[in-house]
């Protein structure tokens, strides 16, 4: 994508960050709104009181948000810090003095056009070829990517489809074929996020702590005790008793299980390199767990475990988790995190721009290509399943909702179901348009199901039963058609007669392909 050729002018509203707003304990205000919406925005981040509010209508209010943009006016030109999430100054040009210069290139731009009486166009430059052999991580010719979608127990139906993949580089490559040994990333989203460390942290040998085909197992033996369910009659009252008081499920079975199956691993010591999105509650920012990022920031190698459970401590369900590291010179940092998720649920995207920062930093000629090179890109996406096609909501029910309404109508949460569809949904059209713009839609294999009903689109419903059924989605997945998200409708449709079984035996191949030519490739240059 030639990005050098957008003129971008992004404004903000304005947040309470710098506030250090909430901890683990909720205050007053839209905690989940302000999180929800702080994940995927950003600006004057110095907010605080009645000014960082959506809805304080007052005159006096009103008239010192106009003051607050009459100051930003005045305030240098920042970026975002990608290690703090933070809006830091760049240079002594002011917001004002950046604007005078834009309106300056867009006056140049409007006169250049009618004088040439030309419209824009922008040149899509095919990406696909290669420019030399691509050396990350060894000697090969793309970088092969696995995303991880959230979705509670529906991580089952990811489990399946990589324990068929794996099963699939097993007949190519030999019964100790790991999917670790084959992905340069593997990024994952709360449920998503511990499939990511359980196939990638080492065990006793150096060797994936589990196998793909270990991943349902785990599940249908633990989410019945993370999840447990209430059988009596009033069990529905009591839940929506207890999720208003806290959340629904205290999290000390999660937190048991997973610093058993983990240990003392720590982010540095996965076996490929890993992405794991958080959010910072106290922060009110993204808070990103990278291989890739150690060097810059190593306060975010932290225990593998600390990390899963806060990718995992989804708003209602889980409670917020929160833990300190110490980097190298003793700094302690403090983390207060909750569920991934509410900010990037499909963390595809995430794991392709860690991967370009990468690229950015070390220069293009350390990784052989540029960064957004996105047809030398292998992506494998999976979804969690959705409850799309069921039109579960409407405008009419949802206008008599309040507070207890986004948070409980229909035995679910349709507040976080909204905004992390939406978060997933946004990447899938984002990466699509890309891929298929750059002619590389062979490169990007999405595989979801917006077909679920009833409880199995739900994160929590750990019964026997619907745990075994979607094991069940996730086999019946495999034989349908490989599918591609409709632009216009965001439902997925068949894009050829090749099932989603018959795309991961070619995605095993090329995969198989890429790891050989790596291996010959470093042999011969040593």
């Amino acid at each position: 994508m030639e990005y050098g050729r957008f003129l971008v002018l992004s404004l903000g509203t304005g947040t309470a960050k710098s506030e250090g707003k909430y901890e683990n304990p909720i205050r007053n205000s839209t905690p989940l709104v302000d999180v929800y919406t702080q994940a995927s925005a950003g600006m004057n981040d110095t907010l605080t009181g009645t000014l960082s509010s959506v809805d304080v209508a007052t005159k006096e209010n009103s008239a010192n948000l106009g003051k607050v943009g009459e100051e930003m006016l005045k305030k240098p030109v920042s970026t975002v810090n990608l290690a703090t999430g933070v809006f830091e100054p760049i240079d002594k040009m002011t917001n004002e003095e950046a604007l005078r210069k834009l309106a300056k290139l867009l006056s140049m731009e409007k006169h250049r056009r009618g004088t040439k009486s030309a419209h824009l166009f922008i040149n899509m430059v095919n990406m696909q070829t290669p420019r030399s052999p691509l050396q990350l991580p060894a000697h090969g010719s793309q970088i092969t990517v696995l995303s991880i979608d959230g979705g509670g127990i529906r991580g089952i139906i990811p489990g399946t489809i990589l324990a068929f993949l794996e099963s699939e580089l097993q007949k190519l490559d030999g019964a100790d074929a790991r999917l670790a040994d084959y992905f340069d990333v593997i990024s994952g989203t709360s449920t998503g996020g511990l499939v990511t460390a359980m196939l990638a942290a080492p065990n006793k040998q150096n060797r994936p702590l589990f196998s793909a085909n270990d991943i349902n197992d785990f599940y249908l033996e633990n989410c019945p005790k993370i999840f447990p369910q209430d059988g009596s009659p009033f069990a529905s009252a009591a839940s929506l008793v207890k999720t208003l008081r806290g959340p629904k499920y205290d999290g000390k079975f999660l937190h048991s299980i997973v610093k058993e199956k983990l240990g003392d691993t720590r982010l540095h010591q996965t076996l490929t390199n890993i992405v794991i999105p958080t959010f910072d509650i106290k922060r009110l920012q993204p808070t990103i767990f990278s291989s890739y990022n150690l060097k810059n920031n190593p306060s975010t190698n932290a225990l593998l475990s600390d990390i899963c459970i806060g990718t995992s401590a989804a708003p209602t369900y889980l409670p917020a988790h929160y833990f300190e590291t110490k980097d190298p010179s003793g700094k302690v940092r403090d983390f207060n995190l909750i569920d991934g998720g509410v900010a990037a649920n499909n963390p595809t995207l995430v794991a392709i721009s860690e991967v370009s920062k990468a690229i950015n930093r070390e220069g293009p000629d350390s990784f052989c290509m540029n960064p957004m090179e996105y047809g030398r890109f292998l992506v494998l996406s999976l979804g969690t399943g959705t409850a799309k096609s069921e039109e579960k909501y409407d405008a009419e029910e949802a206008a008599k909702w309040g507070l207890l309404g986004w948070l409980t109508a229909d035995n679910s949460t349709p507040l976080v179901d909204v905004f992390t569809q939406a978060s997933a949904d946004m990447v899938d059209f984002h990466i699509s348009t890309v891929f298929q713009a750059l002619n590389s839609e062979e490169n990007y294999l999405r595989i979801q199901d917006d077909t679920l009903t009833g409880t199995l689109s739900s994160v929590d419903v750990a019964t026997k039963e619907n745990l075994e059924n979607l094991v069940k989605v996730g086999e019946e997945l495999l034989k349908k058609p490989v599918s591609r998200v409709n632009m216009a409708t965001g439902v997925f449709e068949p894009i050829n007669k090749m099932t989603n079984e018959e795309a991961l035996r070619r995605l095993a191949k090329l995969l198989s392909r890429e790891k050989h030519l790596r291996e010959a490739n470093s042999a011969g240059g040593n």
